[in-house]
């Protein structure tokens, strides 16, 4: 009975602990569950730390925020956690236009910087799904910018087109980020240690790569990447 009593304990504590992985990873608040089914900040509080559960409706409930979901409950991601499809806008009034710009990141080696960015076109997205998924971004500060290679590989793969908030000038939260350096751009992980450096790391086990910065580097952050989307679902 005391085994199966810690098992559970353990369960629940890292149930908890994705959650919240999740929730930070996309940028919300516990009170931002409210508004999808009534889950107060005290719930999510309480799941988080292990002493209750999530229910089953809860999950269905967030899967379309882009959680995770088999993250939260496995503790193994999913094939592409920031990828996935939008829906067509309703209608006029929930159609924005997000613009898509000719300068590449690389997750690679890096991409020749177009010196000037160019409008290749604007993309239409419902802006109730980006309330759902960016909930924290600012709709007029996102474009789109096309990824190539395969370092962010699992989180962005290869052709993906990313989501960037370009209100994002500081990395101030750990994420991941489109970096201009040396004449190129990158998406790349970037960590804060406790000593205020940055880390920039990249995904892909198989190819990872580390950078410290401290400061002395001419590294200008150009936004943070908030979604990934599969470029052959244009």
């Amino acid at each position: 009975m005391t085994q199966k009593k810690i098992s559970n304990d353990a369960i629940r504590t890292g149930i908890g602990q994705r959650l919240r992985i999740e929730r930070e990873r996309l940028g919300l608040k516990q009170e931002d569950y409210f508004r999808l089914g009534d889950w107060s900040a005290r719930t999510v509080s309480n799941w988080e730390a292990g002493r209750t559960t999530p229910t089953a409706e809860f999950f269905a409930d967030v899967e379309e925020l882009g959680l995770d979901v088999n993250f939260i409950i496995t503790g193994r991601r999913t094939a592409s956690p920031l990828t996935g499809p939008a829906p067509a806008p309703a209608g006029g009034a929930d159609t924005i236009r997000i613009p898509l710009f000719s300068a590449t990141g690389s997750m690679g080696k890096g991409n020749d910087l177009i010196t000037e960015d160019v409008l290749m076109g604007e993309i239409p997205v419902s802006r109730h799904w980006l309330a759902l998924n960016v909930p924290r971004s600012r709709p007029e500060a996102l474009q789109l910018v096309h990824a190539y290679g395969d370092s962010m590989q699992g989180t962005l793969n290869s052709g993906d087109f990313a989501i960037v908030d370009t209100d994002c000038k500081v990395a101030d939260i750990d994420g991941v980020y489109v970096l201009q350096a040396n004449g190129q751009l990158f998406i790349k992980r970037v960590t804060r240690r406790i000593d205020g450096a940055h880390v920039i790391t990249s995904d892909n086990p198989s190819v990872r790569t580390v950078d410290v910065l401290d400061g002395s580097q001419q590294v200008r952050i150009c936004g943070r990447v908030v979604y990934g989307w599969n470029g052959r679902r244009f």
